[in-house]
Formats: C-alpha cells, structure tokens, sequence
C-alpha cells in the first residue's frame, strides 16, 4: 500500500498554532491523505487538553506526520530534535519523521549522530540532495539513518548510469522495518517574467505525470508498503493530477485510486492510498 501527502496544500493559517495545527490535520484527511506535512512553527509542547483531540485524529486516521529541519545544519538542531520528537510523543505519532539535508557528514554530524540517543534517531532520516545515494547512504548507515529518495535531487546530480529506480530501491532498504519516505518531484521549466528559465532544482508547478507513473509501478511490484510525499508547487492540483494519469491511463496498477472526499477512518482502501491489483 502507498500512501500520500503533499508539501503543500490548500490549509489556511488560523487564530494560533494550535488551531492551525487541528486545521490542517482535518485538511489532510479530508483530501483523502495520509502524509502530513507540518510546518516547524507549528512544533511546540501542548497540554494534554490540547494534544487529546489531536492525538485522536492522528491515530484514528493513521496519519505519517512529517516536519522538515529548518536549517542545514543537522549537528546544530540536537534540542530542537528533542522538542519535535516530543511533539510527536504527545500525538502517540510513533512512525513520524524529521527530514534533515546533509550536504556532506562533518565530524559535527558524526558526533552528534554518536551522541544521540535511539529514540532520537528512530524518527530522523536524510534527504537524498548533494551526494551520490550510494556514498550518503554509506556515511549514515552505520547510525541506522535512513535515506529519502528524491526524484527531483536525483535528477539535478546528473549520475550516469541514470538509474532511478535502482537507486529508489536502494535508499528504501536503509529504512529497515521503517515504511521508506520518498519524494516525488519534478524540475520547474516556466520561464520567469525577466526571460529567465528557473533554476536548477526548483520544484514545478505540477508533476511530469508518466515519470511519476515509473516511480508508483515499480513501487508497486516490490509488493512493500511506502509513503510518497509529492513536492509541487501546486499541491493538491498536482496530487489530483497524478490520480487522473493514473487512473485514465494506467488503471491496472490501482485498486481503488479514489479522490472522494471520506469521513470515515483508515481501512483496507482509503483514498491517499494505492494498492497493487491481485
């Protein structure tokens, strides 16, 4: 089963965090995700009259709630680590992820993955970016570190051998008995207002639906559960985008793939989530 989020969505801000925060998870399931991306502002200690309802819906609705480190820095964010993982605790989210981007491993990053305990480091993992997949992965693996295949951050290393789905293949298994994570992304081509065309590696609008197509079949055929978070400036448009190509034309590979708004909790087929035909 694959289940889906966005990086960004149609959610509102509201009054305070705290009702943003409740606003946004009824944003999600609404849509029909699963994936639930919040933003570090909202990341902060809450009551336990505040943390119940959310709790409820996060485990009702089975939600993968995800935040992105704020800085590229991972060896100076060791408290605030602590203060997400905290967050997490409360909502009982025990499979939530923080992303960090790691250039390269400095001692900094060394020491500080030595330093930090395992309930710290069950819930990190590192973006594929800068580095090859087979040397990032080799620099963390021995931290049980995970890393996040990105189709777009793949794509901008130029590699030769072009090898994506090989090197997807890869990065999942450093998740473990983790469900992997992966990034679903595509290379903006507008030219901006000036004449210019958008720099490399920044995100389009919409996905490149066939490529993206690729990336679900052959997630699909290994047969293991995953999560896709599609990082497109559009967001939502982008997601139901993806479930037309998908079920117009290339129907065999889910069952059911549904957009239909739905208030019930998790079963068997949900929408956000894709299941291989028998």
């Amino acid at each position: 089963m694959i289940r889906f989020g966005v990086s960004s969505s149609d959610h509102r801000p509201r009054q305070t965090t705290l009702l943003s925060l409740h606003a946004l998870l009824l944003h999600t399931i609404h849509a029909g995700l699963r994936v639930c991306r919040i933003p570090a502002a909202y990341i902060a200690p809450l009551t336990e009259a505040s943390a119940e309802p959310l709790r409820s819906l996060v485990q009702q609705y089975q939600l993968r709630l995800v935040v992105h480190a704020p800085i590229v820095a991972p060896y100076r964010l060791e408290e605030w680590f602590a203060t997400v993982i905290g967050f997490y605790a409360q909502l009982d989210a025990s499979d939530s992820v923080i992303i960090c981007h790691l250039p390269r491993l400095t001692n900094a990053d060394r020491a500080m993955f030595e330093r930090l305990p395992a309930w710290v480091v069950r819930h990190l993992a590192i973006e594929l970016t800068h580095q090859p997949a087979t040397q990032l992965i080799a620099s963390v693996t021995a931290y049980r570190v995970p890393v996040i295949f990105d189709t777009l951050h793949y794509d901008t290393q130029l590699p030769w051998p072009y090898q994506p789905i090989e090197t997807m293949y890869l990065c999942m298994q450093s998740w473990h008995e983790r469900t992997p994570l992966i990034h679903l992304s595509t290379q903006a081509t507008t030219v901006g207002i000036r004449g210019t065309p958008p720099p490399r590696g920044q995100h389009s609008d919409v996905l490149a639906p066939m490529g993206a197509v690729w990336v679900i079949r052959s997630l699909v055929d290994t047969g293991q559960p995953a999560d896709i978070e599609i990082e497109a400036d559009s967001g939502m448009l982008a997601y139901r985008q993806l479930h037309e190509t998908i079920t117009r034309h290339v129907p065999d590979i889910a069952q059911p793939y549904s957009l239909r708004r739905q208030h019930e909790p998790t079963t068997n087929h949900t929408p956000g989530t894709l299941e291989a035909t028998a």
